[in-house]
């Protein structure tokens, strides 16, 4: 009996251990998708027009920012995919949430330090 439990706790913490693994390897993954989307924020922003920028740009009200932006996430993907193939093409269908709150927080930071230019 007692070899039975054993071997039962040397599977259970085996098991334990792939999956600690396995979720060290998705977090490492996720935050390169959002790094990968902080980088595509400057190229991207170079080929937006000003209406596209305003757009990402969050919303004053943070219920009517999540609605908008879960609402307008293909469209901002598909522009994504347009500017940058290559990037898009690697995130599109795992961890492509992480991947676009990278880039919109990254746009949000670029948009702050030129609003001030643009806007004159």
């Amino acid at each position: 009996m007692k070899k039975v439990v054993e071997k039962l706790r040397a599977e259970k913490a085996s098991i334990e251990l792939k999956k600690a693994e396995m979720q060290g390897r998705q977090s490492e993954e996720i935050e390169e998708a959002y790094r990968t989307g902080m980088r595509v924020a400057a190229k991207w922003i170079r080929g937006a027009s000003y209406q596209e920028i305003k757009d990402v740009v969050k919303r004053p009200n943070a219920r009517h920012d999540a609605d908008y932006f879960s609402f307008m996430r293909s469209i901002y993907f598909t522009s994504l995919e347009k500017i940058c193939p290559e990037e898009s093409k690697q995130f599109k269908w795992i961890y492509n949430e992480a991947f676009l709150n990278g880039w919109r927080e990254e746009v949000n930071n670029i948009w702050e330090s030129i609003k001030d230019e643009v806007n004159r």
